[in-house]
């Protein structure tokens, strides 16, 4: 985009969201996934260990920033939408473990790989060539217009799961 609008004189705006998040999320991404696999009976696949780490953003908080921009004017200019909310993959999915079998792990400081009650629902057989260890950016630039996330990741991954768990359409 960036380069036709250079070469053809070309209005653009450029958005550079994180990770979404979110209800009606494509089902091959971590999060969905997940919840399909442990409904399934299904080991849930993390490339790489599950080290690689995230940045989390509610696709609601993706769509006020967009909607920021526009109000804002913004021509010709790149924006990065973060969610402020980093962890790696492996987190992630302990949370959706515990969550989903209401298991008391979130709190939890010990090592997470002593976890039996969860171990038996991981598969770290993948692995993901040119993998990114993080997914990080700035977003001052978007922050200056007055935006920022308002979504709590932990808050809205119990909503996700309590809605694919009665509402399994996979």
């Amino acid at each position: 985009m960036l380069a036709w609008g250079r070469t053809y004189d070309l209005p653009y705006v450029i958005v550079r969201p994180t990770n979404n998040y979110g209800v009606g999320q494509y089902v091959e991404k971590l999060i969905p996934k997940s919840i399909k696999y442990l409904t399934l009976g299904k080991k849930i696949p993390l490339h790489n260990g599950g080290k690689p780490i995230r940045n989390w953003l509610h696709a609601r908080d993706t769509a006020q920033a967009i909607i920021k921009i526009i109000e804002s004017g913004a021509q010709n200019e790149i924006y990065n939408i973060c969610g402020g909310f980093e962890q790696s993959n492996l987190d992630t999915v302990r949370k959706i473990i515990s969550l989903y079998f209401d298991y008391d792990l979130l709190e939890e400081q010990t090592d997470f790989w002593e976890y039996d009650k969860v171990k038996p629902y991981l598969d770290f057989s993948y692995s993901r060539k040119g993998q990114d260890v993080r997914y990080a950016l700035n977003d001052d630039k978007l922050k200056s217009l007055g935006w920022e996330a308002k979504s709590d990741f932990n808050a809205e991954l119990w909503l996700i799961i309590d809605y694919y768990k009665k509402n399994f359409i996979w």
